[in-house]
């Protein structure tokens, strides 16, 4: 009975503790994109206007990213090296 509680808390803790942890990295990344954007305008405006075709602000590129990368790192390669 306490393997099948575990399982069932781990089931439903995992991806939530994931999923907050993916919303603050996101929040973290808009920040860092916000001041990227205003350091280095034209070339967030650049890669943006490359990689989808028109200007994105750099604070939504930053969000992305930062979302993104937080998944991967919650969902990603678990090997660990052994040192």
């Amino acid at each position: 009975m306490q393997k099948l509680i575990a399982l069932a808390v781990g089931l439903l803790l995992v991806p939530l503790v994931a999923a907050l942890s993916a919303l603050v990295l996101m929040v973290l990344g808009a920040a860092a994109g916000w001041l990227g954007g205003l350091v280095f305008p034209q070339v967030f405006d650049n890669m943006s206007e490359m990689l989808f075709g028109k200007i994105v602000p750099a604070w939504q590129i930053g969000a992305m990213f930062g979302f993104i990368g937080g998944f991967f790192r919650h969902f990603g390669n678990r090997r660990r090296s052994k040192a």
